[in-house]
């Protein structure tokens, strides 16, 4: 019984069952800036996290249509392939800063194809390469994007709008035992701060 479930895991790139850890219409997220990813793997490990993915590569593509109507409603839609598993995601977020939804789809360039086909077209992408571990209910992302540098993201996702200000401090909490300084914390996202870098 365990081997039929696990297998399904293991091909699409998951090392543990997420459980709800990706439920939710709400992530409440935070990003650091780090030298050493080295250091925050010592860390989780010493906390017994469960890693989930490892030396996955993600490519993230973002579409808009042509007069970038998402963009203009501060939302964003952002098509995903993860290397080597070739497990697709489909990730809608705004408006807002924790509004989030992402449904798996099957093939990648069918899902790219799709949507282009619909109107919307590629504003910009980024790569990544990225472990994903689990510590109680937070996910913790430890991140390797080239131009930037080194980056750990601490979140935690719910369906429960009111809560996303607690689910703030728990992960505000959460960075101190990790020792993740406010001085490292960054909240623009990847794309906005490889756009400043060119």
């Amino acid at each position: 019984m365990f081997a039929m479930q696990a297998e399904p895991l293991q091909r699409r790139g998951m090392l543990v069952d997420p459980g709800d850890h990706f439920t939710g219409r709400f992530e409440v997220e935070r990003k650091f800036a780090v030298d050493d990813l080295s250091v925050m793997r010592a860390t989780l490990e010493a906390l017994a996290a469960a890693p989930f993915v490892l030396g996955n590569r993600e490519i993230d593509i973002f579409l808009d249509t042509p007069d970038c109507r998402l963009a203009a409603k501060g939302q964003q839609q952002v098509l995903r392939l993860m290397e080597p598993s070739q497990r697709v995601l489909w990730i809608s977020k705004g408006p807002g800063a924790d509004a989030c939804v992402a449904m798996d789809l099957e093939q990648f360039d069918r899902a790219l194809e799709m949507l282009s086909s619909l109107g919307f077209e590629e504003t910009g992408r980024v790569v990544k390469h990225r472990d994903i571990y689990f510590v109680g209910d937070f996910h913790v992302t430890l991140d390797q994007v080239p131009r930037l540098g080194a980056f750990v993201e601490l979140a935690a996702m719910t369906n429960d709008e009111k809560a996303l200000p607690s689910w703030a401090a728990k992960i505000d909490a959460f960075a101190e035992t990790l020792a993740l300084p406010p001085s490292s914390l960054r909240t623009r996202s990847y794309r906005a701060m490889l756009a400043e870098s060119t």
